[in-house]
């Protein structure tokens, strides 16, 4: 069993280590999870009476597999662009600040 999170759990967030340590373990899961998945698919076409479990156990896996990845996200910092951002961005004012960052 794992210890339960400290009450101070907001603050070992901000924590780098404790983030890279936290995504180290995320990116563990995701790929056990995407194993999972594969079996369940293969077993999905081979299985005959079972195929209603195994719906079930997948869709189960894919939510689990969904939860993973936003907190990978969350933990890894980059969050994907949206449109509008790349509508409101001043591109020339961003080219100038790399040109300013090269001298």
């Amino acid at each position: 069993m794992t210890n339960p999170p400290s009450p101070n759990s907001s603050e070992q967030l901000s924590d780098p280590s404790y983030r890279a340590e936290m995504l180290s373990k995320i990116e563990a899961l995701i790929s056990v999870l995407q194993v999972a998945r594969t079996k369940v698919i293969l077993n999905m076409d081979t299985s005959g009476g079972s195929s209603a479990r195994l719906a079930r156990v997948k869709l189960q896996v894919e939510n689990t597999l969904k939860v993973c990845r936003k907190a990978r996200t969350a933990l890894s910092g980059s969050a994907p662009i949206s449109s509008k951002e790349i509508s409101n961005t001043d591109i020339d004012a961003l080219c100038s600040q790399f040109g300013a960052m090269e001298g």
